[in-house]
């Protein structure tokens, strides 16, 4: 892998309106655009919104104070961020969606397995969006979940036809545009602090164990499971483009966002001693006066409708994958990805307006999830691109099951299914307790999720695999 990256020319404003002609397959050398540093907008934008802030008032009610519960999400950012940060330094290497290289650890026909379980992430992550989104349009022009979740989805469905470009440039615009409004409010936060109704009740600096693991747990999760489709934002970088600078410029723009918003959701929970960070952000902008509680409504709603076209992109290449390995077009069209798009939308704007009032505990619930399922699924995929093959794929290759990498991968996928069992005896969720779980209090299972798997998959295949130059 190259270390340097070549002057190459930079996306701008009059290339996002191209419609991407691209689907699931290579892209060549020739169409490599961009500079790393485009991933620092285009991440800390993705972060720095309303669900980011939700998470941060879920981890907050959990009764160990702001202290603990702030130094909690730091050690929780640290970890996660640089797990996915390692799956997007991936992109520009390869030029290729990360779940079309995952093949080669689970074969041609074996990587649609996991890739299940990353379509139903991205509808449920694109369906909380998409509730948090009415809730902030609720507040702001009193529409109703069915209005609203039909604008954000039309909205972010028009982002995603446009596709790579598009997304990549409007993050350089309305980037700065999170880093002035989420300033205002945290200073409106700090200016009013004392007038709020719960500071009072507020344990600095109780700590308590169990939950501050579970903290640490949730937030490591979050960020784990962007892993599956972070490099599909990378992929059109220059060749050239180094793995440190694509690992740091996607590190830097996520952990900043990470922590600052994960925290201020946190203290707006602590303000308000709810978990509705919508409405919590609301009266902390209302404190300052109304046109900053209009400016944080209307900035939630575009975070909300850029990270919804974000997920219905993932849910459309990771459909497009499993489709395509039964078709005759084993790299997809152009045309195929706008079509799956809209159904990806429709179906994730149907789960949203089916949505029950009880979505914070049902979304705390699904994070956790994830977690059994996507986990073992990075460890391997890390593993084998990091340790075994160190970033050397044959392209061509992961789009036939007649290949080196064969239609199914029993090392991998041995080793995904046994790194997810390995998990459940660790879990502490709502709806299951693992033994030893029960016996710590809290939940480790991502800590087994990574460790299991990634070194049962090393041994298995480290004397098997010859890589190409």
């Amino acid at each position: 892998m190259s270390t340097t990256q070549a002057a190459q020319p930079t996306l701008d404003a009059a290339e996002a309106f191209a419609i991407e002609g691209r689907s699931i397959d290579f892209i060549p050398l020739n169409e490599r655009r961009g500079h790393a540093k485009d991933l620092f907008t285009l991440w800390f934008g993705a972060n720095a919104m309303a669900v980011t802030l939700v998470t941060g008032a879920i981890v907050g009610s959990f009764g160990v104070g702001l202290v603990w519960t702030g130094l909690a999400i730091v050690i929780g950012a640290v970890i996660g961020t640089a797990i996915m940060a390692y799956h997007s330094a991936q992109g520009p290497q390869l030029g290729l969606p990360q779940m079309i290289q995952s093949r080669a650890q689970f074969g041609f026909y074996g990587a649609n397995i996991p890739l299940i379980i990353v379509i139903a992430m991205y509808l449920g992550f694109y369906a909380g969006g998409a509730v948090i989104a009415a809730q902030a349009l609720k507040q702001l022009m009193g529409l109703g979940i069915g209005t609203s979740v039909a604008i954000l989805t039309v909205l972010s469905l028009i982002l995603v036809v446009f596709g790579y470009k598009m997304m990549h440039v409007l993050a350089k615009f309305i980037t700065p545009l999170y880093i002035v409004v989420f300033a205002l409010l945290t200073y409106s936060l700090w200016k009013n602090w004392d007038v709020f109704p719960t500071v009072s009740a507020v344990p600095v600096t109780t700590f308590k164990l169990t939950q501050f693991m579970m903290v640490v747990s949730i937030v490591t999760a979050y960020y784990i499971t962007y892993g599956p489709y972070v490099a599909d934002y990378s992929r059109y970088l220059p060749a050239e483009t180094s793995t440190k600078s694509a690992f740091w410029y996607t590190y830097a723009g996520t952990i900043s966002s990470a922590i600052w918003i994960m925290v201020l959701g946190a203290a707006i929970q602590a303000a308000f001693g709810k978990d509705d960070a919508v409405v919590g952000a609301a009266n902390v902008a209302r404190s300052t006066g109304p046109w900053l509680e209009v400016l944080t409504l209307l900035t939630l709603v575009v975070g909300l409708i850029n990270i919804g076209a974000l997920n219905v992109y993932g849910a459309m290449m990771s459909t497009l994958t499993i489709v395509t390995t039964f078709s005759k077009n084993p790299r997809g069209a152009g045309s195929q990805r706008i079509v799956v798009a809209i159904l990806v939308a429709a179906i994730g704007g149907a789960i949203a307006g089916l949505a029950s009032a009880d979505f914070v505990q049902a979304y705390e619930n699904f994070i956790f999830l994830l977690v059994t399922f996507l986990i073992p699924w990075s460890a391997v995929n890390l593993v084998d691109y990091y340790w075994i093959r160190r970033g050397r794929y044959v392209a061509a290759d992961l789009y036939t099951p007649k290949s080196q990498y064969g239609g199914f991968n029993l090392a991998g996928l041995s080793s995904y299914v046994v790194g997810c069992l390995a998990q459940v005896p660790f879990i502490a969720q709502e709806i299951y307790t693992g033994p030893i779980a029960a016996k710590l209090g809290f939940d480790v299972a991502w800590i087994v999720g990574m460790i299991v798997p990634g070194a049962m998959y090393y041994f298995l295949v480290r004397k098997n695999v010859t890589t190409v130059s």
